[in-house]
């Protein structure tokens, strides 16, 4: 009877886990931790280091990680997907108020304005490519 009662906890468990996974992930291959290996602008190739951009739902954490592994600048925003656009906006230096940045700061995390609207050239599980206007993106999966 005992051994029931812990293969029922061990099924229960495992139900709440998958259940809670399955409402986590919305965004298909976009979500989770993404590398800034390139960006294109103006006709110049900039390769940026240790810049991460990380989408889950509908926020999007960037920031500019240091040897500690902690983000050295973090910023928080919102975003819409629709097909291959995505609104991004209501950028914050977390912890912060949401709506209020430092347009400085935000440069240096390549976005360029408070609402920035994104063309999704390619996305798989591995590699995310964007534009912004003139501005192209190319990400790593981390």
């Amino acid at each position: 009877m005992e051994k029931m009662k812990k293969i029922a906890c061990i099924l229960s468990l495992l139900a709440v886990l998958l259940t809670s996974c399955d409402k986590a992930f919305v965004n298909g291959d976009l979500d989770g931790m993404w590398r800034l290996v390139k960006v294109e602008k103006e006709g110049a190739e900039i390769y940026p280091e240790n810049i991460y951009y990380s989408f889950q739902r509908h926020l999007v954490m960037m920031g500019v990680y240091g040897k500690e592994g902690m983000p050295d600048n973090f910023y928080m925003g919102v975003f819409a997907r629709n097909g291959n656009c995505m609104l991004m906006n209501n950028f914050y230096r977390y912890p912060g108020v949401e709506g209020e940045c430092d347009p400085e700061e935000l440069e240096n995390l390549y976005i360029f304005g408070n609402e920035v609207e994104f063309i999704i050239e390619n996305l798989g599980s591995e590699i995310l490519v964007m534009s912004a206007g003139d501005v192209r993106y190319s990400f790593r999966k981390w």
